[in-house]
């Protein structure tokens, strides 16, 4: 199970996230929609670890990912898919990432 809890992002002074609150059971498919720019991406990055939330918890599997390590979070990384949109994604990369992308396609 995926819990999100009073989760709030800022960038700046733009707020991203506002108190979103969800939870999405074990085995369910949920489609994230909405305008551009609207926070989509941002939180998908932070149900992966690669964005820390200013205010808010994240559980996964009845851990909270909040301030895990770059080795829990892969263990949890490996239990949860998700699909970015075009490349929105490539933004969480490095440069050398980024460049050897297209090689292993």
């Amino acid at each position: 199970m995926i819990a999100v809890r009073a989760l709030a992002k800022r960038i700046g002074q733009q707020e991203i996230l506002r108190g979103i609150d969800l939870e999405v059971a074990t085995g369910e498919t949920l489609a994230i929609i909405g305008r551009s720019g609207g926070g989509k991406s941002v939180l998908l990055k932070h149900l992966v670890g690669l964005m820390e939330p200013d205010t808010g918890e994240i559980w996964i599997q009845g851990q909270n990912i909040i301030g895990m390590n770059e080795r829990q979070l892969g263990m949890i990384r490996q239990k949860v898919g998700i699909l970015f949109q075009g490349g929105a994604l490539f933004d969480s990369m490095t440069v050398e990432e980024n460049i050897a992308f297209p090689l292993h396609e």
